[in-house]
């Protein structure tokens, strides 16, 4: 059955939904008409060459035939409306959804499983509704149908109705196993979409090591399954199929054979016998139809569920109920035993420290301490589970999510680029600014002569995560990307650890000017970076260990000046 979250989407629909259903039927019922004027025909005009009853009839059915066509129309345009329209709500609904979702959702879910929801899964929803809609339709037609069989004949009515449990058994079973089937199928083609982005995005990784051949061959392992279930599928809904059709030959024999009887005794006119047949036709015509649908059906809901059970996910981070607006933050910040874990690992343990406004700390210490876990927690990515952090004296999760992050900037190790031009990649970190403002954070972030220099400047297409750039280059756009902001709170996490020295001259310049007049905090492993911090935090296993500037770090014996000094002496062989 369709979860909550999917009838909440399909609720504002509803009339929609009636009025297609309604058109499809209406649709239907005018064409039972026919059998019913064919009984007319053979049993009063062919006798008499009533040619003047003939006429009248002619004359209904260009009628009743030109209303037919006008509800067609109208049918076929309500019920294209209204899936195209209801894929679109589900797509974006599941977007919004998923940009509410912490990183531990991410960390603990692939890339191409999402895509698959939103795409794949999402289009079996959609094929699932319309195929609803028909087959809504062609039940009311089935109930009007065996309404006017009984009115013709009641006897050959039972002789047909006596078959249909052998039909809805025929369907019982073989949903069971189509919709389990549909369920694997599904859940196979997701893990297929994820290894297949896996392997496009670390495609580089492959070439490098030559793996091209033991990839192909991992890829064609994971899709051998998808192959034998879809052919189960097939074969399953096929046999479904091949039943049905025995039971609809069986029941025109079976009709046959008692309609001669009662015609040779005179309780059957041909003329009824001949509506009859054609009802009898129209009424297993849906039936043979949810044979062949069955499959989709079960395809429907297997990705209705898996749809409904990523919607039925709970955002981890929340936003409070009566929001305070953030404004334009001071940047004071304030953890005060703070402790995080991620699922039973402790990170951040009995965490206490004071920043002030404008200082510059840096978090330093040996990987997996804690560093970046802290500056996810200003970032809210995650919320603490014991203690408190403040910004501005007020606890973040106080704060409304927009206004707070809109204070915050971010310079990551790896920046990410979108694959747009140079332009909309810095644009992206404020709404409605001017090209003014763009050009001068470019200026500001060392960036302007390097875009001056490209085919079409700023206005240059960069590719997929700017592909056709330098690390240094990229890094000095997501620079540029953090000045536009004006962020009250700057967060650098290994900003400039991968680069060459010449690049790194070029972005701490940059990030000299980013880091003016607002609180930073700096994540480093190069720790000759940091010496000018106004606050150095050496972490060890989610602990604060050491606390001050470098001099006074240098000036004690301890993990900060151990750290340096063997950082120092590396440097120089």
């Amino acid at each position: 059955m369709i979860n909550e979250n999917l009838k909440k989407i399909l609720s504002p629909y509803k009339g929609l939904i009636a009025a297609a259903i309604i058109a499809q039927v209406l649709f239907s019922i005018m064409g039972l008409a026919v059998p019913w004027i064919l009984k007319i025909a053979i049993d009063r005009i062919l006798p008499g060459a009533d040619y003047t009853l003939f006429a009248i009839l002619a004359g209904a059915v260009i009628v009743l035939y030109g209303m037919r066509s006008t509800i067609r129309y109208i049918s076929g345009f309500t019920g294209t409306y209204l899936c195209t329209r209801v894929l679109l709500e589900v797509r974006n609904k599941l977007f919004r959804h998923l940009q509410s979702l912490s990183l531990r959702f991410y960390e603990e879910y692939r890339t191409g499983k999402l895509i698959s929801n939103i795409i794949s899964d999402v289009g079996l929803l959609n094929q699932l509704l319309g195929t609803s809609i028909t087959l809504t339709e062609q039940i009311f037609a089935a109930i009007i149908i065996f309404f006017l069989m009984f009115i013709l004949n009641w006897k050959l009515g039972l002789v047909v109705l006596c078959f249909l449990p052998f039909h809805f058994c025929n369907f019982a079973y073989f949903r069971k196993i189509l919709r389990r089937d549909s369920m694997k199928l599904q859940e196979r083609m997701s893990e297929v979409s994820a290894n297949l982005s896996e392997n496009i995005n670390g495609i580089k990784v492959v070439k490098s090591f030559a793996r091209e051949r033991s990839v192909n061959r991992h890829f064609f392992e994971i899709m051998r399954p998808t192959m034998d279930l879809q052919i189960n599928l097939n074969l399953n809904s096929n046999i479904c199929i091949c039943i049905c059709d025995i039971l609809t030959i069986s029941t025109y024999l079976v009709m046959i054979f008692v309609s001669i009887s009662l015609v040779k005794n005179g309780s059957l006119t041909l003329g009824e016998f001949a509506a009859f047949f054609s009802y009898t036709g129209m009424l297993l015509t849906p039936i043979s139809y949810f044979a062949g649908v069955t499959g989709l059906i079960s395809q429907g809901f297997a990705g209705a569920t898996r749809v409904s059970n990523l919607l039925a996910v709970i955002p981890e981070i929340k936003e409070d109920p009566n929001p305070v607006d953030a404004g334009h933050l001071k940047g004071e910040i304030i953890f005060d035993k703070v402790n995080f874990k991620y699922r039973d690992t402790p990170v951040i343990q009995d965490f206490s420290l004071h920043i002030n406004p404008g200082e510059k700390v840096a978090f330093v210490g040996p990987s997996g301490c804690g560093k970046s876990t802290a500056s996810n927690l200003i970032l809210r990515f995650y919320d603490v589970l014991e203690g408190k952090l403040t910004v501005d004296g007020i606890e973040v999760k106080r704060y409304s999510l927009e206004s707070y992050r809109n204070n915050i900037g971010v310079v990551l190790q790896e920046p990410f680029l979108f694959s747009g031009t140079i332009y909309d990649n810095i644009a992206f970190a404020k709404k409605d600014s001017t090209r003014e403002e763009i050009e001068r954070a470019a200026r500001l972030a060392n960036i302007e002569e390097f875009i001056l220099k490209m085919p079409n400047g700023y206005d240059t297409v960069i590719g997929e995560n700017g592909a056709s750039l330098s690390g240094g280059q990229k890094q000095r756009i997501a620079i540029a990307r953090a000045i536009l902001k004006d962020p009250s709170i700057l967060i650098l996490d290994e900003a400039t650890s991968a680069l060459d020295t010449i690049s790194e001259h070029m972005v701490q310049e940059a990030l000299d000017n980013v880091m003016q007049d607002r609180t930073t905090i700096i994540i480093a492993h190069r720790l000759s970076t940091i010496k000018n911090a106004d606050k150095i935090v050496v972490l060890r296993d989610g602990h604060i260990m050491q606390c001050g500037t470098h001099d006074e770090l240098m000036a004690v014996d301890g993990i900060y000046k151990e750290l340096y000094t063997t950082q120092t002496r590396y440097s120089n062989l």
